[in-house]
């Protein structure tokens, strides 16, 4: 009986499947050890916006469409910017811009997401920072901050396809652009509608009491609202998806306490994003569902754990934002959902009458 030996090559080659959960956790680990070592203010953003480009059914951008995106994000967030910056002053005026803005932004199709989520937050984050920072400066930071953060994504993006590429007959394609693409325009106006008059409010109150240390909350319920889950169950998926990624970031933070070490993180994170991505690459109904939390997890760690001493308290109160978060989305979901049924019941029974 003969014995195969084994080479080196063959230990380390890694099947054609699981290339792309090896990107995903890979890309998303880079972009995490970024932002806990020279991370700031909203850097956890990036993390998760390198998610949407590493995902089931997507490819490589391609030079051109990698500085389209770096271009769109620098555009969006200074135009939010400076549209802040100039027109903050005038209260009455700036409120009513800003709503119309953000209830254009919900209904147009000509932006692609990323755009959107980049205006959003530049528009958002500006006019409630934290109690005792400089407005302006805290403007110039995030911009700078999610500037960087467009350029180092794309740049971890390329990097990981071209050490995990797919094979030559992959069909993949990109992120789609827009979740407003293909629906009519009466359609796109009932979705701006409903996510207008679910948030707009909440920023309202953001703004006037000035909640600068609540500012993960607000940027969530955009993030949560703006983004469709497939299906009838989106409440659930939310709820369920949000309270994994929850658990699943305590679990993390009792396992790194015990080995506080930044090597030790960063394994640990790609460890814990190559289980997530079993999930989600696995093609079931519950993707969606491990798809949220994941994102939850990595918005919740992002910049946190190793920036301060008080990473304990800060992890316990992200989580706690975020649940607050999730927990408004669906009870606006929920009531949309009932509101809907109701009259589509009273329609029926009116012509049923008749």
């Amino acid at each position: 009986m003969s014995v195969r030996a084994i080479t080196i090559p063959t230990i380390l080659r890694i099947d054609v499947q699981y290339l792309p959960l090896f990107r995903y956790a890979i890309g998303s680990g880079i972009l995490m050890l970024m932002v806990a070592t020279i991370g700031n203010e909203l850097s956890y953003i990036v993390p998760m916006l390198a998610l949407g480009f590493l995902g089931p059914s997507t490819k490589i951008p391609s030079l051109k469409e990698g500085f389209g995106f770096v271009f769109i994000v620098v555009v969006s967030t200074i135009a939010g910017f400076l549209f802040t910056k100039y027109f903050y002053e005038y209260s009455l005026f700036y409120l009513l811009i800003l709503g119309l803005s953000l209830f254009w932004i919900f209904y147009t199709d000509k932006l692609p997401f990323v755009a959107k989520l980049f205006l959003l937050i530049s528009l958002l984050a500006y006019p409630v920072p934290e109690d005792g920072i400089n407005t302006t400066l805290w403007a110039y930071a995030l911009t700078g901050t999610l500037i960087f953060g467009a350029i180092a994504t794309i740049l971890v993006v390329w990097l990981v396809f071209s050490v995990f590429p797919d094979p030559a007959n992959n069909n993949s394609t990109l992120p789609e652009k827009s979740a407003a693409v293909g629906l009519s325009s009466k359609v796109r106006l009932k979705n701006a509608v409903v996510t207008f008059l679910s948030t707009f409010p909440v920023i309202l109150i953001f703004i006037f009491f000035g909640w600068g240390n609540w500012l993960l909350v607000l940027i969530y319920i955009v993030v949560l609202t703006m983004l469709p889950v497939p299906g009838q169950k989106a409440g659930t998926v939310k709820l369920y998806g949000n309270l994994i990624g929850g658990a699943a970031t305590l679990i993390f933070y009792w396992l790194l306490i015990t080995v506080p070490n930044l090597f030790f993180f960063t394994l640990l994170y790609i460890g814990t994003a190559l289980y997530f991505a079993s999930k989600v690459f696995s093609g079931k109904a519950s993707a969606q569902y491990f798809k949220t939390g994941f994102s939850a997890l990595t918005l919740i760690i992002g910049g946190t754990i190793l920036s301060t001493d008080k990473a304990g308290a800060e992890i316990s109160d992200r989580i706690f934002q975020v649940m607050m978060a999730v927990v408004y989305v669906v009870l606006v979901s929920v009531s949309i959902d009932a509101f809907r049924n109701y009259r589509l019941q009273k329609k029926s029974n009116y012509l049923q009458k008749h």
